[in-house]
């Protein structure tokens, strides 16, 4: 009977140490399956809140094969919401609009468009269809209609500074840099600089898309642009984490590089 009893026992745990193995390599072909057919492009919205009335909006996609993600601002203020570029994509900007609406519950006053790139302004259509505001400069409004992105309305030329009940944005053009038409925006009560593409993260190693860069000048526009907000406490790059005024020194750094 005992040795009866051991052989069940044996034949039971060599039964359940197959059945063990063979599930968890089943779960495990089975991940290996979702993670190869994952998109690697994201497809959703993802927020980060920098203050209380100043948050991220990133915004995903490609260039030369390779995913990026793209840093856009949502500015609240007791009037609404000013958005600083639409999301990379007409869906993402989509999204953005209705997760502003869901998640602040305020109307979008007036959208700002920072140059003339599809990760800038892809989505202005949004913003048209509910009738919001674009402004860019000339140059910008000038640009975006010959590469078919949209219209915008060029006041920022002459009104450098936008208010919006209790915060305002200032507009500033440092000279043409990553872009011929690149521009900066200042939240005079937050210290915050939104100078998007400009300016590189510093974990950047190179500068990315120069197709309409001045590689030449650029490092003058940011030197413009450190000299004129000093007292920045968080820039806001147009890819890659936000930090301080050491991104606009790295940016530098890298210029000087690539000009040797």
């Amino acid at each position: 009977m005992i040795v009866k009893s051991n052989i069940f026992y044996l034949c039971f745990y060599v039964s359940f140490g197959f059945w063990f193995v063979h599930c968890q390599t089943a779960n495990q072909s089975s991940a290996d399956l979702v993670n190869e057919n994952t998109n690697p492009i994201k497809s959703s919205i993802e927020w980060m809140k920098i203050k209380e009335t100043v948050w991220i909006h990133k915004s995903f996609g490609s260039f030369q094969g390779k995913m990026y993600e793209s840093n856009g601002l949502v500015v609240l203020t007791n009037k609404g919401v000013v958005v600083i570029d639409t999301a990379w994509t007409e869906p993402q900007t989509e999204e953005l609009i209705l997760g502003i609406q869901s998640k602040f519950q305020k109307e979008i006053l007036f959208l700002i468009v920072t140059h003339a790139h599809d990760d800038r302004m892809a989505g202005v259509s949004q913003f048209h269809k509910r009738n919001i505001p674009v402004y860019s400069t000339n140059l910008t409004a000038k640009l975006a209609k010959e590469k078919g992105y949209g219209k915008t309305n060029p006041i920022l030329d002459i009104q450098t500074r936008l208010y919006a009940g209790n915060h305002s944005v200032e507009i500033f053009f440092p000279g043409h840099g990553h872009s011929p038409d690149n521009i900066v925006v200042w939240l005079p009560e937050t210290h915050i600089l939104f100078a998007g593409c400009l300016v590189k993260a510093i974990d950047a190693t190179d500068l990315g898309n120069v197709k309409d860069a001045n590689v030449v000048e650029w490092e003058n526009a940011v030197k413009r642009v450190l000299t004129r907000y000093p007292d920045a406490e968080v820039v806001v790059p147009g890819h890659g984490n936000w930090g301080k005024l050491e991104l606009l020194r790295h940016t530098i750094r890298l210029l000087v590089s690539s000009n040797h």
